[in-house]
């Protein structure tokens, strides 16, 4: 009987850490700066900047020192990344060079900044 309260739980949880059998995941970790603001594009061509038709997504967010933050390319595209130019000094719209990744399907990775 125990069993049956659990169920419910234990199904949401699947469901939530459940991921896309033809999908990656790619961790990125902030090891270095207090804070930095970090730029991330997923897309399914080679230029980072496009965003014509093989562009997914994008997204911009702050990784906290010894934080991370984990994406998951579906089968076909890659992720792209850059962070503030000078973290320590950081100027809007200044930005270091993209870092680009190409999963394999089922490979999970992580790197730092």
């Amino acid at each position: 009987m125990r069993f049956r309260a659990w169920l419910p739980f234990l199904l949401c949880l699947a469901a939530c850490t459940s991921r896309p059998a033809d999908s990656s995941k790619i961790t990125l970790r902030n090891t270095e700066w207090n804070h930095v603001n970090v730029q991330v594009v997923i897309t399914r061509g080679a230029n980072c900047d496009d965003r014509g038709p093989d562009f997914v997504s994008s997204q911009e967010f702050v990784l906290q020192k010894d934080e991370s933050k984990t994406f998951i390319a579906l089968n076909g595209t890659s992720i792209c990344w850059r962070h503030d130019r000078f973290p320590n000094k950081p100027r809007p719209g200044e930005w270091s060079g993209w870092s680009h990744a190409i999963p394999f399907p089922g490979e999970d990775t992580a790197t730092d900044l």
